[in-house]
Parts: C-alpha cells; structure tokens; sequence
C-alpha cells in the first residue's frame, strides 16, 4: 500500500469512494455531497493536497490537506487542516487511514505548520478514538456548526518543528560539503572508493550542475560544529538535463548524497529531505523516483521503505569494479 498525490485519472474514484463512505454510510449532510464529489478543483488548488491510499493499483482511501491561502480550508482559515479522509470499507483496520493521517501531519510539517486540526461529527465514533490516539486533542472551544446546521468536534494536533528545507547558498557549500564526507564516513561508505571523498566534498559544482539541498535550523537551536554552522543536512536532486543522473530514466526524477549530519540524526532531518524531493520531483511533472545506495547502508534503506521506496534488483549496478550499489524506486 501507497500514499502519495492523486493523479488526475484517480480523482472520479476519489470522488465516488467519498461519496460512498459519507453519504452511503450517513455520515454527513446531503448538503455537503457535492462538495466531496469535487476532488479536481481541490486537488487543483496549490494550498491543497488530495492524496490516496493505492493498494494493487486500486483507491482503498483518501485525505484532502489544506494549508492556508485555500478556500478549502475552514475556520480558522490560518492553519493546516486534514479533511475528507475515508478508507474503503474493505480495507479498514488495515492501516490506511493511520497512513494516510501520518502523511498529511508529515506534509504539513514540512510547510512549517505549528498544528494540523480537524473537524469531525458526533457519529464518527470509531474515527475520533483514532484520532485521540494519534495525539489530536479535543478543543471543545473550536467545535462549530456547519451552515446546515450540523456540530462538528474540533481537534489539534501539535507538530515538532522543522528545519528550513531549501537550496544552498554560497557560504553554507562547505558546510554541506563537511556534512556529506562525515556522514559517508562514520557510515562506513567510503571504503574501496578513498577518491570520491572529492567529489562529495565538491558541493560548488552541485550547486551549478544539479540542486544542492539544504536542511537549516535557521533558529539557531542545533549547533553541530564550527565548520558546520546550522546545517543539519543535505541532498542533491538532479533535475532534469542534470549530468548528476546516474539511475534515471524518461519520466523519473533521481536524487543523491543525502546525508544527516551526527548530531541532528533522529530528528527526521533526512525524511524531510526525501520528501522535499518527492515534491520537487512531482512538480517537474516525474512519475516517479529513484535513486542508489550502498549495501551498507541500512539506516537509510531503512528511510527509503518507510517512505515508499521498492527494491528494483535489475538496476544494480557498479560504479567502479567491486561497488555495487542497490537501485530503489517510488512511484508518485
């Protein structure tokens, strides 16, 4: 199973599945139908993200992330919102809807969101223990009634805050740089390959001929080290026409040298990084992502398949003789 963005050939089976889940089981006003039914001005909405739940090419669920500056948003309009989430009945108890839930509250982090809230009714008994559980928390003072006249409970979920994900500029190049050697070398990646510790460090030129990401505690909270600065972290996505590509082909976005520096480790630094890229990747119109790693490097194979990486073992390959190096793929 899946969570990513909807794609346009999804939103009629988004629509129907909402329309089955709140209307068939009467969960709502019949006022509020067709505002379900209209995932495609939703998920057209740049302050909105519709996502789905793919199980063997299927819809098993859906959510509707709103951030502020969306008229989808409801009151107050200055915050991160989960709406419209529903789970087929089939694939309920299954995980989907906590996943979907997870994405959104990661999502909204990653805008910088302090909170994500919810509205919910009275009937929605079994969604409000699940809820409870993943750490909203009832705020009786935001209940509200719709213009329908129905009462809806209001929630809030507290969310960690998040470094400043974005490109590097010039004076932080060899601090990213510092980052990336440290990371690959307390990794133990570097071994049988001592000369690439050039070209991690050559993080100029990745700025100039691909993207060099940067994760900033721009509070000032973390300080790593001298040379460091306030960098936590750090990724370079190829963009298209990149001579970083290296896996990537028609229609796929590729990504390389993430790195967490040691002591901002745990911290979900290089999940954001991933998914800053899986948005990026999705905006210059890529239908997936991928990327290599080493053998070695279990934490961040780990990291990839929490996030929805699979294995493609037919794209191995070896950069130089003796180093494979294993081919990961997400589709989005």
């Amino acid at each position: 199973m899946l969570v990513r963005d909807a794609r346009p050939s999804e939103y009629d089976a988004v629509s129907r599945l909402l329309g089955e889940v709140y209307g068939g089981e009467q969960l709502v006003h019949p006022n509020y139908l067709p505002a379900l039914g209209d995932t495609r001005s939703r998920a057209e909405d740049p302050a909105t993200d519709v996502l789905v739940a793919v199980d063997a090419g299927r819809v098993v669920g859906t959510a509707t992330l709103t951030l502020p500056g969306t008229r989808w948003t409801e009151d107050p309009p200055e915050e991160a919102m989960l709406r419209m989430l529903a789970v087929a009945p089939e694939a309920r108890r299954g995980g989907v809807g906590t996943a979907l839930i997870e994405e959104c509250a990661a999502r909204a982090r990653l805008a910088g969101e302090a909170t994500l809230a919810l509205s919910t009714t009275d009937s929605m008994v079994e969604a409000q223990r699940r809820y409870a559980r993943l750490g909203f928390v009832r705020v009786p003072e935001r209940d509200w009634v719709t213009m329908s006249g129905e009462p809806l409970r209001g929630y809030v979920r507290s969310l960690p805050s998040a470094p400043a994900i974005r490109e590097a500029r010039p004076e932080e190049y060899s601090a990213a740089g510092q980052v990336t050697l440290v990371a690959y070398q307390r990794g133990g990646l570097l071994a049988g390959t001592d000369d690439y510790a050039e070209t991690l460090l050559d993080t100029k030129r990745r700025a100039l001929e691909a993207s060099l990401l940067v994760a900033v505690d721009e509070s000032g909270g973390v300080v790593i080290g001298e040379a460091e600065g306030t960098v936590l972290g750090t990724a370079t996505y190829c963009p298209p026409g990149s001579p970083y590509h290296e896996l990537s082909g028609p229609g796929e976005g590729e990504f390389r040298m993430l790195a967490v520096a040691p002591a901002a480790q745990g911290r979900g630094v290089g999940e954001l990084l991933v998914r800053t890229i899986l948005r990026r990747a999705h905006a210059d119109g890529h239908h997936a992502v991928v990327l290599s790693t080493t053998a070695g490097a279990h934490r961040a194979h780990r990291l990839y398949e929490r996030l929805g990486f699979d294995r493609v073992p037919d794209r191995d390959w070896q950069p130089v003789p003796g180093l494979t190096l294993l081919a990961y793929r997400r589709e989005i």
